[in-house]
């Protein structure tokens, strides 16, 4: 088996037949797909199970999360080369020449390709690990397509687990993903500990995937969490400290100027936003005491 392809999925329905048909269409033949159920509710296993009983199921009787989902599909894996890959995602060519290449590069531990929206706009997909200039202003982490040639394979410091391409063998060296992430940021853990074991990564702009998952302010919470747990994690002494100050004071800021922004311009799209950092803010400063 050259290649396993990982799905983890949570009441993922509206978007399982339209992933899974593209892996039929431009997976390579000699691959398996194995998908982590993580206690779904809306009878998206049963269907996997009904019409598409190529792909194996593997079930949690709880939401263990992204990280702990993709690592319960993994000890399934007998491939040469595991692919982390959202349900959310649809393959829009063959990824055959994504291996190829990856095997050719022996340097190279991890890469992923170029992620596109609904409306088949590139989109960021991969990054600058953190630091503390890069955390007061998060988005500073990412690399977005204007940054990279249209050809031309590219070294990035981390590549999005939407769909992260890896050797077995160095993703078993390395214990798989952190499980202390629910969700976020235990790519750029990954690709962190793929760098410090002397490895690389890469981003491929010229074979493309779509990508559905938008983003929702509600989720911020679990984003500051995470990159909490990843300053914790790969920080020391004052670059830690520095690091986890701004983070929380990023928190207030945001809480700040988006409840201004409401009240100032009655927009009603602000509340979502300010409510969910000063909610990240407390769950931080709770992690402090």
């Amino acid at each position: 088996m050259r290649l396993s392809i990982l799905l983890v999925n949570y009441n993922g329905m509206r978007y399982l037949a339209t992933c899974l048909d593209s892996l039929k269409q431009f997976a390579p033949p000699e691959t398996e797909v194995i998908m982590a159920d993580n206690a779904s509710t809306d009878g998206s296993v049963e269907f996997v199970v009904r019409d598409y009983p190529w792909v194996r199921v593997v079930r949690s009787p709880v939401n263990r999360g992204f990280a702990a989902g993709n690592n319960l599909a993994a000890r399934e894996a007998v491939g040469r080369f595991l692919l982390l890959l959202n349900t959310d995602t649809v393959l829009l060519e063959p990824i055959t020449p994504v291996l190829d290449w990856l095997e050719n590069h022996a340097q190279y531990a991890a890469l992923t390709i170029n992620m596109l929206d609904g409306e088949l706009v590139s989109q960021a997909c991969t990054g600058r690990f953190p630091s503390p200039l890069r955390l007061i202003l998060l988005r500073t982490m990412l690399m977005r397509p204007e940054h990279f040639g249209k050809e031309n394979a590219h070294d990035v410091d981390w590549v999005q687990g939407s769909f992260l391409l890896m050797r077995a063998e160095q993703w078993r060296v390395l214990g798989g993903l952190d499980e202390s992430y629910f969700m976020y940021a235990e790519d750029i853990d990954l690709c962190r500990r793929v760098h410090d074991a002397g490895g690389k990564c890469a981003y491929l702009p010229h074979v493309r995937y779509k990508h559905w998952g938008g983003y929702n302010p509600r989720r911020f919470p679990e984003q500051a969490i995470s990159l909490d747990i990843y300053i914790r994690h790969h920080m020391k002494g004052l670059r830690k400290m520095a690091s986890r100050g701004i983070l929380s004071t990023g928190c207030i800021a945001r809480t700040i100027f988006y409840r201004l922004k409401g009240w100032f311009l009655s927009d009603e799209k602000c509340r979502p936003t300010s409510e969910a950092s000063w909610l990240a803010f407390k769950r931080l400063l709770g992690r402090n005491t």
